[in-house]
């Protein structure tokens, strides 16, 4: 049986390639993305979109990370905990700079959970929530929590909420619209209709 071919930029099948619609984005604050190993490789994974469309960004895997990489005094860890503050009293109480950085988990919610107790420094670290104005258009991979976001969702929010410009990181998710449509349209539709629409997981983010 022949192996499918894959594109070494994307990580994804030749024939699932996003190369061509990633648009090249000037972020102006650093985002670091921690990835879950199991995410690496998978069809329908996001982190590689904000990977190669930002300028200021690394994607990282691994399941424990070196603290001396990052500025731990000036980054914040997105994540909804009960303590996170929302981006708007950051800025009320002077705490965002051009130099702050954000870390995103990429990995289902039991996965990110895993990360963030798997590395005490990130424990330490004091955390943000972002302003989602709509739900997921993962339609292929739900959700436990009604907030829940892919990674590339959660990246485009932050991003617009920082830069106060809804439309400027909108590319990221038009190239996440065209690979979950390549991905319905290449299963079966009693698939879909079975296994995810309507459908909720427990695991997936």
């Amino acid at each position: 049986m022949t192996k499918r071919a894959f594109c070494t930029e994307c990580n994804k099948a030749l024939t699932a390639c996003i190369c061509d619609a990633i648009c090249a984005l000037d972020n102006q604050h650093f985002l670091h993305i921690l990835q879950d190993p199991s995410e690496q490789n998978k069809a329908i994974g996001t982190a590689r979109i904000l990977d190669l469309s930002l300028s200021k960004v690394k994607l990282t895997v691994a399941d424990t990370f070196d603290p001396t990489l990052f500025d731990l005094n000036n980054t914040f860890l997105v994540f909804p905990s009960e303590e996170a503050a929302t981006i708007g009293t950051l800025r009320e109480t002077a705490q965002i700079n051009s130099e702050t950085q954000f870390i995103l988990l990429d990995g289902s919610w039991k996965k990110a959970y895993k990360l963030l107790m798997s590395n005490p420094f990130l424990q330490s670290l004091p955390t943000l929530m972002i302003n989602v104005q709509e739900k997921s258009r993962y339609r292929i991979r739900k959700s436990p929590r009604e907030d829940g976001l892919s990674t590339v969702e959660a990246g485009y929010y932050l991003l617009s909420e920082l830069e106060n410009d809804n439309n400027k990181f909108l590319p990221l998710l038009e190239v996440f619209k065209q690979m979950i449509d390549f991905q319905i349209a290449s299963m079966p539709a009693e698939v879909y209709q079975q296994h995810y629409l309507n459908k909720t997981t427990q695991d997936d983010l």
